[in-house]
Formats: structure tokens, C-alpha cells, sequence
């Protein structure tokens, strides 16, 4: 049976001449194997398991003295964006846990504001009071510009924030200029009086489910709202931790009567299949348990490894199906892989209909899976089979319609950042 937990959806150097090793009529390659082995291995893998392993350089055509990264990237099919190597590191790297975009000051031709776009909840970003929405205008005692970023933005150490806030406000005519009789208005950031005590970055893990609540309408129907970021099934220590909290929200929302949920996806780039299964399992409608809900197909070396995934009642556990009619679903430009996935199987034009809010998706309908060398501690994550949905289609980039399309809405010609505001606000 197919283990879907590694099935993915996601993403100095020494140079020898070859020759020199057998200088002399001695064979010195043992001396010059351990240069080689990673690349060697990473090249194995993928001839066995590489879903287009046919595009793939001979191994008398590659050079195994490169980086992880490089050496994928002259060994894959040229055509293939998906395939990716990484370091396996035990804990994440220290982080202050928080996105953002820098925005042009109007009062300042080199200084940007910060626009919080993003928070890890438990991060001491969070902990310091930021929040989706905000704006930083100084770090300590400095502006923001391009050629301190890294510094004052992605440094370690604790620092001081001086917040503001995106409003309308007078213009002031500048040196020399006549005061206008009627007061000129504009939006800007300006200083709010607000300082932050933003703690050192820390070793910090996003969780899978940024937020979930129930919301209610005004007519009384109850609306579930799950912010997947996500699909991973758990921890080293847990390996059912996160799902285990997408049965429990399920539970939640079937007791509190959510009738539909709107499921944000627009940062979740991908994850482990099984949780794709089972969150189809517990999102779709009663009609379709135990129906496909897709196929996976591998190259012709792996033929056995060919499945059929279908709504599964039985992985439920402590979770519940919660029998909906349909789903909104809130995609973004990163939107890719496993989430493409969910959508895609959980769509019937008819019977189970998928509203999709926000802008296009990637459009991926390929898995990788993740080998790793724990001698080396890297992984190499190659395209393994593709994924069809559960009328054996592929699925390709899904388009919201044009009214239900998020663009960015301007005041005048400039941004309404006013609009950002906290996952799950209702305003949002």
C-alpha cells in the first residue's frame, strides 16, 4: 500500500579532475569517494523513483562534485519546477515570526513602512502585540530602508518597534508652498504613538491550523472558518498531533451546526497526502464516502505503486464528517500542490460545488516524495507520480470567477490598506 505520508505535494564547491585519480597507475578514488556520495545518491534515487527520470542526464554527463541544489538542478528535467532538495535540521532557524511588505514612505524618498501581512501564533511577534494589519515604521531608532532590511528586519536580536497607522489625514504644503484654502487630504502611515517590545527571534514552528472559529451570519446559519496552512499530519514526537486537531475542529463545528466552511488556503503551499485525505474526508458529503477521491500514477518502474485514494471513513478516528453541500475556499498565487489537490477532488459541478474566492492557483498536479540521507542530513524531494483528481482528470490552475476575484482595491489611486486586517475577521 502507498504511504501517503511521503507522498509530498509542494518546494563551496571542490572541483577535481577526474583523471588525477588514477594518476600514476594508483587508483585513488577511495580517497575522493565521500565527495561524491551525496550526489551519487541523490542520482540513484531519483533513476528509481523519478517520475520523468528519462530526461535525466547519463550518469557519465553529470558532475558529482556540486552542491545538493545545483546538482539537482543540471540533473532534473528541465521543464520540472517542482523537484526541490533541502537540509534536514532538527529545529527550525531562529525568527521573530512575522511577514511583511515594504510600502514607499510618502515623507521619506528612502525609508519604507512595514505592513504586518503575517504572524506565527506563539512567536514573539505575536507575544510583542503584532498582528495582521499593522504597520512598523521604525526599528530602535532607525527607519526602514532597502539596504537595512536584512538587518533591522530579519536580525535575531531583540528590538524596539515605533508603530503607526494607515489613515487620511491633512496634507502639509511643503517649505515655501502657499497654504491651500481648501485643506488637501491623503492617505498615509503616520506615527500612532505605539511602541512595541518586540523579544529576540526564537526556534519556532508554524502550526498547520493558523485559526479556526464559527461564525454567524445574520440570518443565524453557522459558518466554519479554518485557516490550513499545511498538510502536515504531526511531529517527530506526534506524528498524529495535527490531525488530530483537524478531528477535533470537525467535532466543533458538527456539534456547534456549521452548515459551511470557508477554508483559507492562500498560504498553504503543499504537504503530505494523507492529510489531504483526511481533511476531504471530513469536508466532503456524506453521498461520497468510500467513493475515489483521486489517483496517483508512477513512472513504469513503479507501476505497483499505482493507487486509488479514496474519502475514507476509516482514518476519521475521533473526527466526524460533516456532510457539505459545498465549499468556499480562499486560494492565492501560492496556492499549490496538495490544496490543488483537495479542491479538485472535492469539486462535482452539480452535486458538490467549490467556490473559489481570491486569485488564481499555481496549478501543480504533481507529488514529490522525500528520501533523506540521514548520513549527510539532506533530503532529496523529487516529482514521483502524478495526481489526478476523482474523475481521473488533471486539475491544473483553479480560476476564481471574475466577481469573486480579490484584486487591490485603491482610494484615489492609492492602496486601501485598511483592508488588511486579522485572518477570520469578517471583514477581511
Amino acid at each position: 500500500m502507498t504511504n501517503l505520508r511521503k507522498i509530498l505535494l509542494i518546494p563551496a564547491l571542490i572541483v577535481v579532475s577526474v583523471s588525477s585519480f588514477f594518476s600514476c597507475g594508483v587508483d585513488r578514488w577511495p580517497e575522493y569517494a565521500h565527495l561524491t556520495e551525496l550526489d551519487t545518491w541523490m542520482y540513484d534515487i531519483m533513476q528509481q523513483n523519478y517520475l520523468w527520470y528519462q530526461y535525466m542526464p547519463g550518469y557519465d554527463e553529470v558532475n558529482l562534485f556540486q552542491d545538493p541544489a545545483t546538482f539537482l538542478s543540471k540533473a532534473k528535467w528541465d521543464k520540472d519546477s517542482y523537484s526541490f532538495v533541502d537540509s534536514v535540521l532538527e529545529a527550525p532557524l531562529p525568527t521573530y515570526g512575522f511577514d511583511y511588505s515594504l510600502v514607499k514612505s510618502q515623507d521619506n524618498d528612502t525609508a519604507y513602512n512595514a505592513l504586518i501581512t503575517y504572524v506565527i501564533p506563539e512567536s514573539p511577534a505575536e507575544k510583542a502585540g503584532l498582528q495582521r494589519g499593522d504597520w512598523i515604521m521604525k526599528v530602535d531608532t532607525s527607519y526602514i530602508s532597502k539596504k537595512y532590511e536584512t538587518q533591522l528586519l530579519q536580525g535575531t536580536i531583540a528590538r524596539e518597534l515605533s508603530m503607526g497607522v494607515w489613515k487620511e489625514v491633512e496634507e502639509e504644503p511643503e517649505e515655501g508652498e502657499e497654504v491651500p484654502e481648501e485643506p488637501v487630504m491623503v492617505y498615509k502611515v503616520v506615527p500612532n504613538g505605539v511602541t512595541l517590545d518586540l523579544g529576540a527571534a526564537q526556534s519556532i514552528e508554524d502550526q498547520p491550523v493558523h485559526k479556526y472559529e464559527i461564525l454567524t451570519l445574520d440570518n443565524g446559519a453557522k459558518v466554519g472558518y479554518l485557516m490550513y496552512n499545511s498538510f502536515t499530519a504531526g511531529t517527530k514526537a506526534d506524528p498524529e498531533k495535527y490531525n488530530n486537531e483537524l478531528r477535533q475542529i470537525s467535532q466543533e463545528f458538527k456539534t456547534a451546526g456549521v452548515k459551511y466552511v470557508i477554508l483559507d488556503l492562500r498560504y498553504n503551499a503543499g504537504g503530505s497526502l494523507d492529510c489531504v485525505q483526511l481533511l476531504g474526508t471530513i469536508l466532503t458529503s456524506n453521498a461520497r464516502l468510500n467513493e475515489p477521491m483521486a489517483y496517483l500514477e508512477y513512472n513504469d518502474k513503479n507501476r505497483d505503486k499505482d493507487a486509488t485514494i479514496n474519502f475514507d471513513p476509516t482514518i476519521l478516528g475521533s473526527g466526524t464528517n460533516l456532510d457539505l453541500p459545498g465549499l468556499f475556499v480562499i486560494t492565492s498565487g501560492t496556492t499549490a500542490g496538495a490544496p490543488e489537490m483537495l479542491i479538485g477532488s472535492l469539486f462535482l459541478k452539480d452535486s458538490y460545488p467549490v467556490v473559489s474566492i481570491g486569485s488564481a492557483t499555481k496549478g501543480q498536479n504533481v507529488a514529490t516524495e522525500q528520501f533523506v540521507n540521514d548520513e549527510f542530513l539532506w533530503s532529496v524531494n523529487p516529482v514521483v507520480c502524478t495526481v489526478y483528481n476523482s474523475k481521473h482528470d488533471e486539475n491544473g490552475s483553479f480560476v476564481p470567477n471574475a466577481d469573486l476575484k480579490i484584486s487591490e482595491t485603491t482610494i484615489d489611486g492609492i492602496t486601501n490598506y485598511s483592508e488588511f486586517l486579522p485572518f477570520g475577521d469578517p471583514n477581511e
